[in-house]
């Protein structure tokens, strides 16, 4: 069973419920489209959702007149009949023109009574010249038949168009940097690492904590319309995919994020759904951890009025759920039966294991009717006299003679403790969050849990890399200690 999502806010209600409404007179004309319909959509982050539908008259014109509940953000307008091709432009301004023709939309664009875009249009233009102009020059250095003076002269010609766009991009943004569009370019800007910084290595040292920190120097998490965009929900979440990939450290770089945001309620409000639902979501082996840190900071600690009590109890019975098993902890210790029905306490069983695979089946189960054969394959092969790994393999069935009946058909009796609960009193279902089958736990010697919910192809290496890790962290120690 997949961990339940929360979906807290959806982005349809935070474009239009927080939207007051304004009084709108916007003309788009598009040549090639008499008599034709428009979808307009808004972006959310990377996703686009429908706004409206316009209908183009029979001199390709649309208006929208009157009241409407848009918000400031970067908008499109699709069309059915040309296979969904757009143009994209900005509503900030309430009263413009816009004009173009189905030929290149974004190159005939035409705008009236817009800076805005003004602004977005007069760039794109540029990009899609400055294009033609580097693929020509990228024919002309990939071409070997070339001569090497010709193709040295089109290297620094490249140079120097780069070097122009970039330097009318900057220009651009510092002559209006409150319009939208500057916004998302400035937002796009890497910010440079001070000069003391630049030679170290990113990972636990200081130039890591510039780069967690300032990172969003270039992003005005005041602006709602800029966080919607296209740019800054999808550039938080690859950089926290691309950061030192360790739960504590990720739930660090949330909360500067996090606490940024909070100089604007609907900012914060946006950023925080949307992170809690990405690790709501995550398979990767120990985000649980983040998930249950962000239910605990923010959303238990009654920092999210918007998400009504019902959720929030279910929040917090999630994270209970989690909590007892997540990367770290000890083991929950149970007491159980093996299948000749004589009491087991698990702590006491695998005492003499360096370390334990703590496996939960069902023998109806398809996918343990799979794993079970291969854990018992390489636990033989490698894991048994190599690391001493012991197997605790419990059937999540009341019924012994199942149990019994999957134990020998897999030739498990006497190699590993088998046991199940018939009464359900080790209430192991809840102190280990088993929703499905088969769950892999991996415990080092002191029952503290290390991995879990993994393939089964990879438990050698985890344990090997563990033993490797503490190994080296024994003689570490043991060399401070002197």
């Amino acid at each position: 069973m997949k961990r339940l999502l929360f979906i807290l806010l959806t982005a349809a209600s935070m474009q239009y419920n927080s939207a007051q409404g304004r009084v709108f007179d916007i003309q788009i004309k598009v040549k090639g489209m008499e008599n034709q319909i428009g979808i307009l959509a808004y972006n959310y982050g990377a996703q686009k959702f429908i706004a409206d539908t316009l209908h183009f008259n029979n001199n390709g014109i649309t208006e929208i007149k009157g009241e409407k509940n848009y918000n400031d953000g970067i908008y499109l307008v699709a069309f059915p009949t040309l296979n969904l091709n757009s143009f994209e432009f900005i509503i900030r301004e309430t009263k413009f023109q816009l004009s173009t023709d189905t030929n290149n939309l974004a190159i005939n664009m035409v705008v009236k009574n817009s800076l805005e875009n003004q602004i977005m249009y007069e760039d794109l233009k540029k990009a899609i010249q400055t294009s033609i102009v580097m693929d020509s020059l990228n024919s002309i250095i990939s071409d070997t038949n070339t001569s090497k003076d010709i193709r040295e002269k089109a290297e620094e010609q490249k140079k120097k168009t780069n070097q122009e766009y970039t330097d009318k991009r900057i220009e651009t943004i510092n002559k209006n940097p409150k319009a939208l569009y500057n916004k998302v370019l400035s937002a796009l800007r890497d910010v440079p690492l001070p000069e003391s910084n630049k030679n170290q290595q990113l990972e636990n040292n200081s130039g890591y904590n510039y780069l967690i920190h300032h990172y969003w120097d270039n992003i005005d998490f005041n602006d709602v319309a800029l966080i919607k965009s296209p740019v800054i929900i999808p550039r938080i979440m690859t950089f926290l995919d691309q950061i030192y990939q360790h739960p504590d450290s990720i739930s660090h770089a949330i909360d500067i994020i996090l606490e940024k945001s909070e100089v604007n309620q609907e900012t914060f409000k946006i950023l925080s759904s949307e992170i809690v639902n990405k690790y709501a979501k995550s398979n990767i082996m120990g985000q649980e951890s983040i998930y249950v840190h962000l239910l605990d900071k923010y959303y238990l600690a009654g920092k999210t009025p918007w998400v009504d009590q019902s959720t929030i109890d279910k929040m917090k019975e999630r994270a209970e759920a989690l909590r007892p098993t997540l990367i770290g902890k000890i083991a929950p210790d149970i007491s159980v039966y093996d299948l000749n029905n004589r009491p087991v306490h698990f702590s006491q069983s695998i005492q003499n294991n360096d370390y334990t695979i703590l496996v939960f089946w069902n023998s109806e189960c398809s996918h343990c009717k799979k794993e079970i054969p291969e854990i018992m394959e390489i636990w033989k092969d490698s894991l048994q006299k190599q690391y001493n790994v012991g197997v605790f393999s419990v059937s999540t069935e009341i019924e012994r003679e199942h149990a019994q009946q999957f134990v020998d058909n897999n030739h498990l009796n006497d190699v590993w403790t088998n046991v199940y609960d018939p009464t359900g009193e080790s209430n192991f279902r809840k102190l280990y969050d088993i929703n499905s089958t088969p769950v892999i736990i991996i415990l080092d010697k002191e029952r503290r849990i290390f991995a879990k919910k993994i393939a089964v192809q990879d438990i050698p290496y985890v344990i090997s890399v563990y033993d490797d890790f503490h190994k080296k962290e024994i003689k570490s120690k043991n060399s401070s200690s002197k």
